[in-house]
């Protein structure tokens, strides 16, 4: 879950208008004249107040220019320490930095005038001082620091901040007291503080594992910013639509996700993002390309010091948007980004060891995924050049082993991984169900086993007891046990949810492959149900998929027959689907065929002029793998960079290319 956007400026609370950096000198000069005849307590030097007003403008580089040079006159003016740490936090996201210059402004202020100032002293400066730090405290996940912080404050001061006391409790996993700090805030007549309260007991059942209650807070989080009329926080639709999707109403989440696309920007959390995993997950890969293109410049929208907030987020749905297309290099360039630079998680609920966890699943898919490839691209070559490739193909596996490991040591212990299987709810809640196998064979068929049980115990929703048994039935195909698998992965076909496409086309495959251990004759048409729906999940899961392969044309075609009988993803047999191989030395044609006889894919290649036959025979081949195991989407390089906001300039923003180096940094 997502916290709301703070409050309205304090300068606001003081009577003082706000401008930006567009403001014109004369519209500046009438801000500083306000400003000199703010109330009591908030008196300073001139200089002091000009860097001051120049921060609350969002005149952050004039700030810091006339913040320097006070504090080199002047070392001791807590003033100049004040607008250095907004300046750090704002302008640099840099919020160690800006916890030392608050700090150092309140070391100053406290020699000066003690911890308890009076009216006749500048307690407008503590104020600011002592919230600024409490919330710069959050950002770097003190959250004990920042309750003491506002509990100073409210022995000080009035009105009390009472509500801004359950994130960080939350935080720190005390839901009654969480519980009762929102209660107070909601019983004030301050539509703020009703606000914050409702945005946390949203994040803090949802937390606690009341997946109903967290639908209901979450939901009457959202109704009352509707009722406020004055911006609604993207903040509160994102976690509604998270809260909808813990109770499997995916067609609800997707329509407040795309009613917040068109709300105001959002501070923490990127609908967009949202929408595209959830895309994915219904295996409606061109939505979930649209959607993901939004992503950058949605994020150009927001101030600095939030941008990087949910950084891993984008990461993590578009490795895996170029994972399932069959695309693993472009994927690694992002996940080994993911794996070294984890998101800022002051304002969001999710334990951390969740991002980590998956970012290294991801990044184990495609290492996995290269290494198949690898081994598909190599069949037609002479056999020196495929064993060179297969070589290449276990170093990829090496590193996928390591990311495995990655991902267990992330959530090794029995209550996180139990957890990461409970699709939906705080503990599971951004494991993309399609992935959650994964985490079966990095675990081990027994300890997943266990702890799945554990999961399921623990769950009381009637509608993830399918996602259990997918679960299961993978720990029992691991172990090789047949019936157990069959049993638990065809209870599971029959109950997911339609719109779990992913994960139910990875239930068929495993189905596939149980039938064919078994001498059942249904395993052709499991294999094309995986098929039709996601045609990369074979890949994924290292099967070969059962084929009689049919011949036609010259010896060309006993060429191109030979080298797929060599494919990892062909298993030639007399019951499988049927491969027809239509090939001559002027060119030919691979197609895939379904039980029904409808082709489901196919490969093509044409002699070029001058070309040796076997270089044509490569690219038919080749053809063939790419069209038969990876989904038909329009993915061009230009699309491929834009993902990211390379082919976005101007502004103050630079984004870097993704695939070309320095992924999400700005």
């Amino acid at each position: 879950m997502k916290q709301g956007r703070p409050g309205l400026a304090l300068l606001l609370a003081l009577g003082l208008g706000v401008t930006n950096a567009g403001t014109s000198m004369r519209a500046a000069a009438q801000g500083m004249d306000a400003l000199l005849e703010a109330p009591p307590g908030l008196e300073a030097s001139p200089e002091e107040l000009e860097a001051f007003y120049m921060a609350m403008s969002g005149r952050l580089i004039r700030a810091r220019e006339l913040a320097t040079k006070l504090l080199a006159k002047h070392p001791d003016s807590y003033v100049g320490h004040y607008v250095m740490g907004e300046v750090e936090h704002d302008a640099e996201a840099n919020f160690p930095r800006a916890v030392y210059h608050f700090e150092r402004a309140a070391q100053l202020f406290r020699a000066k005038y003690g911890d308890h100032p009076g009216e006749d002293k500048p307690w407008r400066w503590h104020t600011r001082i002592m919230l600024s730090l409490a919330f710069a405290y959050g950002e770097i996940e003190k959250h004990e620091e920042k309750l003491a912080l506002i509990g100073k404050y409210n022995e000080l001061y009035d009105p009390d901040r009472l509500a801004e006391r359950a994130w960080p409790l939350m935080k720190l996993r005390e839901f009654d007291a969480a519980r009762k700090a929102a209660e107070e805030g909601l019983r004030t007549d301050d539509p703020q503080q009703r606000e914050i309260a409702l945005n946390s007991l949203c994040a803090v059942e949802f937390e606690a594992g009341n997946d109903e209650a967290s639908y209901e807070a979450c939901k009457r989080a959202m109704d009352n910013a509707r009722a406020l009329g004055n911006g609604l926080d993207p903040a509160d639709l994102m976690n509604f639509a998270e809260a909808s999707r813990s109770v499997f109403k995916f067609d609800e989440a997707e329509r407040i996700d795309r009613e917040a696309t068109e709300a105001s920007n959002a501070w923490y959390g990127n609908p967009w993002s949202e929408l595209g995993e959830l895309y994915l997950r219904e295996a409606r890969l061109p939505e979930a390309l649209s959607a993901l293109k939004e992503i950058p410049k949605y994020r150009a929208q927001r101030p600095p010091h939030v941008r990087e907030s949910d950084r891993n987020e984008n990461r993590r749905a578009l490795s895996a948007f170029f994972l399932l297309l069959g695309r693993p290099d472009e994927a690694l360039r992002i996940t080994e980004k993911a794996l070294v630079a984890p998101d800022r998680r002051g304002h969001n609920s999710r334990d951390p060891a969740q991002d980590r966890s998956i970012a290294a699943l991801l990044d184990r898919a495609a290492h996995l995924m290269k290494a198949e490839r690898a081994r598909e691209n190599a069949v037609a070559l002479p056999w020196y050049e495929r064993v060179v490739a297969w070589g290449e193909a276990e170093l990829s596996r090496a590193q996928a082993w390591l990311s495995g490991r990655r991902a267990v040591r992330a959530v090794g212990d029995g209550d996180r991984l139990a957890g990461s299987f409970q699709i939906g709810t705080a503990r599971g809640a951004i494991m993309p169900p399609w992935l959650a196998g994964d985490l079966v064979h990095v675990a081990g068929a027994g300890a997943s086993e266990a702890a799945i049980r554990v999961g399921r115990r623990g769950d009381k929703r009637a509608q993830a007891r399918a996602y259990y048994d997918a679960f299961e039935g993978e720990a029992a195909w691991i172990a090789h046990d047949w019936e157990r698998a069959q049993e638990l992965l065809s209870s599971a076909s029959e109950a997911l949810p339609s719109a779990e496409a992913l994960l139910r086309a990875r239930v068929f495959a495993m189905l596939g492959d149980v039938d064919e251990e078994r001498g059942i004759n249904t395993a052709p048409q499991d294999y094309e149900r995986a098929m039709q729906i996601d045609p990369g999940v074979l890949r994924r899961l290292g099967l070969a998929l059962p084929v009689r392969i049919e011949s036609h044309g010259d010896a060309t075609a006993e060429d191109v027959s030979d080298a797929l009988a060599r494919s990892p993803r062909f298993d030639v047999t007399e019951r499988g689907l049927t491969l027809r191989v239509n090939a001559t030395r002027a060119g030919g044609e691979v197609c895939l065929v379904g039980v029904s006889g409808a082709q489901l894919a196919c490969g093509h290649a044409e002699s070029k002029a001058n070309e040796a036959a076997d270089t044509m025979i490569i690219r038919l081949v080749r053809d063939a793998h790419e069209n038969i195991f990876e989904p038909n989407v329009d993915l061009s390089q230009t699309d491929a960079n834009s993902l990211d906001g390379s082919n976005l300039r101007g502004g103050q923003q630079d984004l870097s290319p993704l695939l070309q180096g320095d992924g999400f940094s700005e």
